[in-house]
């Protein structure tokens, strides 16, 4: 296969999340360092617990779906938890930017590389069968359970959680006959899957693949898992800025939800079809420290991740032509420490290279991180500038990081490098090259 054939582009995107929906009002978010963050409103919060988290305002998903797929959605929308939703909804905007939404593909080569996270199930769904399994008891009747409570669990209740449901209604409505797979490794999800449709293109497996993500960390089950875990910010300053990337009064994260959908495609594939390019993935990589759950991160996983990354793309740290570092940047200590070290061991000849994480206006989307962050650099980029890191007022003088803060900040090259790692040490690397705007 020549040079030509096995590069891979990015034709179309589809984006929501709590800072903005769509490219033109995200790009604006972007460039102004406007956040999504604000007092939740789903549901209500113990008084010991931040309230704050990055909702998506009034979204509805049939106002995202092109329209011959309304009627056969609609029928689908009671089978859908709210991440699935964000996923169908920007999938169906990202093929019809790239011009694919009425077809224009062979079904059986175009697939799906989706990153998903833990779907919370609705309280109401599973109650009724729990308390019947209590029998009036305090003590949890598994015979019960088996006997009479599970009768009460609706037949369809699964297919509202699995997360594999993302890419199945998603490649039913658009008739995807090619490669499918599903990636549930936490924040890092719809980095790798990013990685994983590129590398079925270069194969030429696919012409085209649908891959990002989509996660919404909005609800009670949610809470409680980060709370145990003792991953949630205990900020007591004004709400919009409780999330805090990098900064020395961080002490946690924030909740929140996105979905980032982009169609990646065969150069050739998408030269004949002579549509707007956005982009080209260059490299990727991933890594993991290989820790015990509980155990601090080194970060090992994120250098592992970097220099693959770097190595595939070609590219060495010190070359100008890498504008950035999109960092993970999820105002959690011990994760912002680790991430910090390994950019640093990397890019130790580049210590000035800008760094920056949209999550002070974001939260954390999960599964949804690697998919909304790479379109809004990439966004950024075509528009000459690098998103400011907000609410990062004081940053940890040890993390030796060359923060964008403040402002946007000009672009100087035309490479951005895109990090995701998870509480439990797994890292994606995804590295996009900007498309000029001309072509």
């Amino acid at each position: 296969m020549n040079a030509t054939a096995s590069r891979v582009v990015i034709t179309g995107l589809g984006v929501s999340c709590p800072m903005a929906t769509g490219q033109a009002e995200l790009t604006t978010a972007l460039r102004d360092g406007r956040t999504g963050i604000a007092q939740i409103e789903s549901f209500p919060v113990p008084a010991l617990v931040t309230p704050a988290v990055g909702e998506i305002r009034g979204f509805d998903p049939k106002n995202y779906v092109i329209p011959r797929l309304k009627k056969s959605l609609a029928k689908s929308l009671k089978y859908m938890a709210r991440d699935i939703q964000l996923a169908v909804a920007m999938a169906q905007v990202a093929l019809q930017d790239a011009g694919l939404s009425d077809g224009g593909v062979d079904p059986t080569r175009i697939g799906i590389d989706l990153g998903a996270g833990i779907i919370s199930t609705d309280l109401q769904e599973l109650s009724p069968a729990i308390e019947r399994s209590y029998a009036g008891g305090d003590k949890f009747q598994y015979q019960i359970w088996g006997q009479d409570g599970i009768k009460l669990v609706q037949p369809i209740w699964l297919l509202k959680y699995l997360p594999n449901m993302l890419a199945c209604h998603i490649s039913i409505l658009s008739d995807c006959q090619g490669p499918s797979n599903t990636i549930t490794e936490g924040d890092a999800s719809s980095g790798l899957a990013i990685g994983e449709a590129y590398r079925i293109l270069q194969r030429s497996r696919a012409d085209v693949m649908i891959s990002g993500g989509a996660d919404s960390k909005i609800h009670p089950l949610s809470y409680v898992r980060a709370y145990l875990l003792g991953m949630i910010t205990k900020w007591q300053g004004e709400t919009t800025q409780a999330s805090r990337p990098f900064d020395s009064q961080a002490s946690g994260l924030v909740l929140g939800e996105g979905s980032g959908i982009v169609v990646l495609e065969r150069l050739p594939h998408a030269e004949a079809r002579n549509v707007r390019i956005y982009g080209e993935v260059i490299g990727i990589g991933s890594g993991s420290d290989a820790t015990m759950i509980g155990a601090e991160l080194t970060g090992d996983g994120v250098e592992i991740a970097l220099r693959a990354a770097l190595a595939d793309a070609g590219l060495t740290p010190e070359d100008p032509a890498i504008s950035h570092i999109h960092a993970h940047g999820i105002g959690v200590p011990m994760l912002d420490k680790a991430e910090a070290s390994a950019i640093r061991k990397v890019f130790k000849d580049r210590p000035e290279i800008p760094v920056t994480s949209i999550k002070g206006g974001t939260g954390n989307m999960g599964a949804g991180n690697g998919g909304v962050e790479v379109i809004a650099n990439l966004l950024a980029m075509r528009e000459g500038f690098i998103p400011p890191t907000i609410h990062c007022d004081s940053p940890v003088p040890e993390y030796g990081l060359n923060l964008v803060r403040g402002s946007a900040q000009p672009v100087k090259g035309d490479v951005f490098i895109s990090l995701n790692l998870t509480r439990y040490g797994q890292a994606s690397c995804v590295i996009v090259r900007a498309w000029p705007k001309s072509s």
